[in-house]
Protein backbone atom coordinates (compact mmCIF):
# COMPACT_ATOMS: atom_id res chain seq x y z
CA UNK A 1 0.00 0.00 0.00
CA UNK A 2 1.43 2.86 -1.19
CA UNK A 3 0.20 6.26 1.37
CA UNK A 4 -0.14 9.50 -0.51
CA UNK A 5 1.52 12.06 1.49
CA UNK A 6 0.08 15.05 3.08
CA UNK A 7 0.65 18.64 1.19
CA UNK A 8 -0.03 21.82 2.65
CA UNK A 9 0.39 25.73 0.85
CA UNK A 10 0.19 28.67 3.62
CA UNK A 11 -0.64 31.18 0.29
CA UNK A 12 1.28 33.88 -0.98
CA UNK A 13 3.99 36.24 1.08
CA UNK A 14 2.24 39.70 2.09
CA UNK A 15 3.27 42.87 2.39
CA UNK A 16 1.46 45.35 4.46
CA UNK A 17 1.85 49.01 6.20
CA UNK A 18 1.69 49.23 10.25
CA UNK A 19 -0.99 50.79 9.99
CA UNK A 20 -2.75 47.94 8.95
CA UNK A 21 -4.36 45.82 12.04
CA UNK A 22 -4.77 42.40 10.74
CA UNK A 23 -4.93 40.55 7.32
CA UNK A 24 -6.91 37.28 6.01
CA UNK A 25 -4.92 33.89 5.23
CA UNK A 26 -6.05 31.38 3.22
CA UNK A 27 -4.16 28.56 2.77
CA UNK A 28 -4.99 24.65 0.95
CA UNK A 29 -4.11 20.92 2.21
CA UNK A 30 -4.24 18.26 0.54
CA UNK A 31 -2.91 14.42 -0.10
CA UNK A 32 -3.54 12.35 3.21
CA UNK A 33 -4.11 15.47 5.66
CA UNK A 34 -7.28 15.47 7.30
CA UNK A 35 -6.89 19.18 9.40
CA UNK A 36 -4.16 21.61 9.77
CA UNK A 37 -3.52 24.55 12.44
CA UNK A 38 -1.53 27.99 11.85
CA UNK A 39 0.70 28.81 13.89
CA UNK A 40 2.91 32.42 14.19
CA UNK A 41 6.84 33.26 14.28
CA UNK A 42 5.46 36.74 16.12
CA UNK A 43 3.06 37.24 18.89
CA UNK A 44 -0.18 38.23 17.02
CA UNK A 45 -3.40 35.81 16.98
CA UNK A 46 -5.34 33.63 14.80
CA UNK A 47 -9.44 33.88 14.99
CA UNK A 48 -9.66 30.38 13.84
CA UNK A 49 -6.27 28.90 14.20
CA UNK A 50 -7.80 25.62 12.68
CA UNK A 51 -9.57 27.31 9.69
CA UNK A 52 -7.70 26.93 6.26
CA UNK A 53 -8.94 30.35 6.35
CA UNK A 54 -8.95 32.53 8.89
CA UNK A 55 -7.88 36.33 10.01
CA UNK A 56 -4.49 37.25 11.72
CA UNK A 57 -4.05 40.23 13.77
CA UNK A 58 -0.54 41.72 13.91
CA UNK A 59 0.60 42.03 17.57
CA UNK A 60 2.78 45.69 18.83
CA UNK A 61 5.96 43.40 18.79
CA UNK A 62 5.08 41.90 14.98
CA UNK A 63 4.79 45.37 13.65
CA UNK A 64 7.87 46.62 15.46
CA UNK A 65 9.67 43.83 14.15
CA UNK A 66 8.60 44.40 10.50
CA UNK A 67 8.20 40.82 9.92
CA UNK A 68 6.47 37.85 10.54
CA UNK A 69 6.17 34.01 9.16
CA UNK A 70 2.93 32.49 9.65
CA UNK A 71 3.19 28.75 9.24
CA UNK A 72 0.25 26.60 7.95
CA UNK A 73 0.92 22.71 9.90
CA UNK A 74 -0.82 19.33 8.43
CA UNK A 75 -2.06 17.03 10.93
CA UNK A 76 0.47 13.44 11.25
CA UNK A 77 -1.16 11.66 8.80
CA UNK A 78 -1.70 7.55 9.88
CA UNK A 79 0.89 5.65 8.11
CA UNK A 80 4.55 6.59 6.87
CA UNK A 81 4.06 9.56 5.70
CA UNK A 82 4.88 12.56 8.04
CA UNK A 83 2.73 16.11 8.99
CA UNK A 84 3.59 18.87 5.96
CA UNK A 85 3.98 22.45 6.89
CA UNK A 86 4.66 25.65 4.87
CA UNK A 87 5.35 29.02 6.06
CA UNK A 88 3.85 32.84 4.43
CA UNK A 89 6.39 35.78 4.74
CA UNK A 90 4.29 39.48 6.01
CA UNK A 91 6.43 42.41 5.82
CA UNK A 92 5.37 45.25 7.93
CA UNK A 93 6.41 48.34 6.13
CA UNK A 94 6.72 51.85 9.13
CA UNK A 95 3.94 54.19 7.98
CA UNK A 96 5.34 57.81 6.89
CA UNK A 97 4.23 59.78 9.89
CA UNK A 98 4.53 63.85 9.91
CA UNK A 99 3.39 66.92 12.23
CA UNK A 100 3.30 70.26 10.79
CA UNK A 101 3.66 71.74 14.48
CA UNK A 102 0.96 73.95 16.62
CA UNK A 103 -1.27 76.73 15.01
CA UNK A 104 -0.17 79.64 15.18
CA UNK A 105 -0.49 83.00 15.64
CA UNK A 106 1.22 86.47 14.36
CA UNK A 107 0.90 89.96 14.08
CA UNK A 108 1.16 91.37 10.54
CA UNK A 109 3.80 93.07 11.28
CA UNK A 110 5.78 90.04 11.62
CA UNK A 111 8.52 89.34 8.99
CA UNK A 112 8.33 85.65 9.33
CA UNK A 113 7.66 82.47 11.24
CA UNK A 114 9.22 79.67 12.59
CA UNK A 115 8.06 76.48 11.83
CA UNK A 116 9.03 73.29 13.62
CA UNK A 117 7.73 70.02 11.89
CA UNK A 118 8.80 66.51 12.25
CA UNK A 119 8.84 63.58 9.70
CA UNK A 120 9.25 59.84 10.70
CA UNK A 121 8.55 56.25 10.35
CA UNK A 122 9.18 55.01 6.70
CA UNK A 123 8.99 58.98 5.56
CA UNK A 124 12.96 60.15 4.64
CA UNK A 125 11.76 63.59 2.63
CA UNK A 126 9.33 65.85 3.19
CA UNK A 127 7.67 69.26 1.32
CA UNK A 128 5.92 72.33 2.34
CA UNK A 129 3.36 73.79 0.32
CA UNK A 130 0.87 76.86 1.38
CA UNK A 131 -2.95 77.78 0.84
CA UNK A 132 -1.10 81.37 0.59
CA UNK A 133 1.32 83.18 -1.77
CA UNK A 134 3.94 83.00 1.05
CA UNK A 135 7.26 82.14 0.93
CA UNK A 136 9.08 79.24 2.32
CA UNK A 137 13.25 79.55 3.24
CA UNK A 138 13.40 75.56 2.42
CA UNK A 139 10.14 73.84 1.71
CA UNK A 140 12.40 70.95 1.89
CA UNK A 141 13.37 71.04 5.26
CA UNK A 142 10.44 70.55 7.99
CA UNK A 143 12.16 72.99 10.63
CA UNK A 144 12.01 76.27 8.24
CA UNK A 145 10.55 79.52 8.20
CA UNK A 146 7.54 81.36 6.60
CA UNK A 147 7.76 84.84 5.18
CA UNK A 148 3.50 85.79 4.66
CA UNK A 149 2.69 87.86 1.56
CA UNK A 150 0.77 90.97 1.24
CA UNK A 151 -2.51 88.55 0.54
CA UNK A 152 -1.93 86.42 2.90
CA UNK A 153 -2.05 89.46 5.32
CA UNK A 154 -5.16 90.30 3.95
CA UNK A 155 -6.57 87.31 3.87
CA UNK A 156 -5.69 86.85 7.78
CA UNK A 157 -5.26 82.89 7.71
CA UNK A 158 -2.93 80.77 6.14
CA UNK A 159 -2.86 77.11 5.80
CA UNK A 160 0.88 75.88 5.89
CA UNK A 161 0.81 71.75 4.91
CA UNK A 162 4.00 69.70 5.24
CA UNK A 163 3.51 66.33 3.19
CA UNK A 164 6.32 63.35 3.12
CA UNK A 165 7.30 61.28 0.20
CA UNK A 166 5.87 58.46 -0.11
CA UNK A 167 7.53 55.44 0.86
CA UNK A 168 9.11 52.43 -1.08
CA UNK A 169 6.16 49.30 -0.10
CA UNK A 170 2.86 49.36 0.89
CA UNK A 171 2.82 52.49 2.74
CA UNK A 172 0.93 56.39 1.39
CA UNK A 173 2.61 59.42 2.18
CA UNK A 174 1.30 61.71 5.23
CA UNK A 175 0.42 64.75 5.43
CA UNK A 176 -0.65 67.78 8.26
CA UNK A 177 -1.44 71.03 8.03
CA UNK A 178 -1.37 74.24 10.63
CA UNK A 179 -3.10 76.89 10.38
CA UNK A 180 -1.66 80.53 10.57
CA UNK A 181 -3.65 83.19 11.57
CA UNK A 182 -2.31 86.62 10.87
CA UNK A 183 -3.54 89.45 13.14
CA UNK A 184 -3.72 93.25 11.83
CA UNK A 185 -1.41 95.67 13.76
CA UNK A 186 -3.79 98.14 15.87
CA UNK A 187 -3.75 101.96 14.28
CA UNK A 188 -4.82 104.54 16.29
CA UNK A 189 -5.31 108.33 14.98
CA UNK A 190 -5.73 111.37 17.45
CA UNK A 191 -6.73 114.12 15.09
CA UNK A 192 -5.57 117.61 14.67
Amino acid sequence: LIEQPATVNAGADQAVCSTTNSITVTGARGGSATSSTWSTSGTGSFAAPSSLTTTYTFSAADKTAGIVTLTLTTNDPAGPCLAASDGLLVTISPAATVNAGADQEICSTAALVNLTGSIGGGASFSSWTTSGSGAFADAANPVTTYTPSGADITAGTVTLTLTTNNPAGPCPAASDAMVLTINRQATANAGQ
